[in-house]
């Protein structure tokens, strides 16, 4: 008898412990499935996956490029074949030989670094925008949170004093059934009180916007936009972006715009590209800007600002070249597009 007992509460007890995990994982996938995405997101990658390798013997064809936007293919190759003739003892070189061959290295390593200069121009005229556009951000994240949890609140707080009204009015109904009348009116109060906090807290999730005045950025050679001195690039930079990667018959320039226009991760170019579209990235002209938008431009300009860095691996292999680390084969690249 005690063992059946003992049975019929063990069941008991699981099954009471067992259906409501039941009911709430059903619960679970099925608003799950009511609140997937509709959008869907496609995941981050590099523009261009193909990069020069230090560690290769062989000078890259991305270096041999460069070489030929810098104009230092003679010099190099001048050099080279005079580090051969000095081999380890430069005093088997005549003196003007010697000259000729520290006038070729530095002239080839004032070069580089006036092209790493250049990139840093462009890298620090898009960090600046970057700030700018972080702290537009930080600033909205912490308005969309402040009006989020406002409107929660005032849900919380209206939801239970409602309810707790409403039930007062319900208790006594047995005795006054009109009380029922007013009962059922709060209730249904209760239910769309809250719902409108909600629907402001859903709405207020944008972050606002502000108004921005005209501060062209770095994006707008790209799209052929008038530019002003502060945002054109330099020369060097300017003819590498123009120029056509090894494996592809677009520029870089090129394949940067069409790698945004198929983003899915940009909002902006959901429903296409079109001048206002393109006025609003580049900030050619007065606009109200929201959180997509500024991130829109954070995921544009981090990637140019990438592309444009990735110039430092083909000028470490031409200094590698220059010093004899790397073995450089005369090649002719005409794949620049002007």
């Amino acid at each position: 008898m005690r063992l059946n007992i003992w049975l019929k509460g063990t069941i008991l007890t699981t099954f009471m412990f067992a259906l409501p995990q039941t009911v709430f994982c059903g619960a679970d996938t099925a608003i799950a499935s009511v609140l997937k995405l509709g959008k869907k997101r496609t995941p981050a990658s590099p523009i261009f996956s193909s990069h020069s390798n230090p560690l290769d013997k062989e000078i890259s064809t991305d270096a041999i490029q460069l070489i030929e936007i810098l104009g230092l293919h003679d010099k190099l190759q001048r050099l080279l074949e005079l580090n051969a003739l000095a081999g380890d003892k430069p005093s088997r070189l005549s003196a003007e030989l010697r000259d000729e061959r520290t006038d070729l290295h530095l002239e080839i390593l004032g070069t580089v670094e006036e092209t790493r200069l250049q990139i840093d121009f462009v890298t620090a005229e898009i960090d600046e925008e970057q700030v700018i556009l972080e702290e537009g951000m930080r600033i909205f994240a912490e308005e969309r949170d402040e009006r989020v949890n406002r409107a929660n609140l005032w849900a919380f707080r209206t939801n239970g004093a409602l309810w707790a009204v409403a039930e007062a009015l319900t208790i006594p109904s047995y005795k006054s059934p009109k009380l029922s009348v007013p009962s059922g009116a709060v209730g249904i109060i209760a239910g769309i009180v809250p719902s409108l906090f909600s629907g402001y807290a859903t709405r207020a999730s944008d972050g606002g916007s502000f108004k921005r005045q005209i501060y062209p950025n770095m994006m707008t050679g790209l799209y052929n936009l008038p530019t002003i001195p502060r945002v054109e690039f330099p020369d060097v930079v300017w003819r590498w972006l123009n120029s056509c990667p090894d494996d592809d018959k677009r520029s870089r320039r090129q394949v940067m715009v069409d790698h945004w226009r198929d983003d899915k991760n940009i909002h902006i170019f959901n429903n296409g590209i079109n001048h206002e579209k393109l006025m609003l990235l580049t900030g050619n002209e007065p606009y109200c800007t929201d959180m997509k938008l500024i991130s829109d431009k954070l995921i544009m300009m981090g990637q140019l600002k990438a592309v444009t860095l990735q110039m430092s691996r083909p000028l470490l292999e031409i200094c590698m070249a220059a010093r004899g680390k790397k073995h450089f084969q005369p090649l002719t690249l005409d794949k620049e597009s002007h």
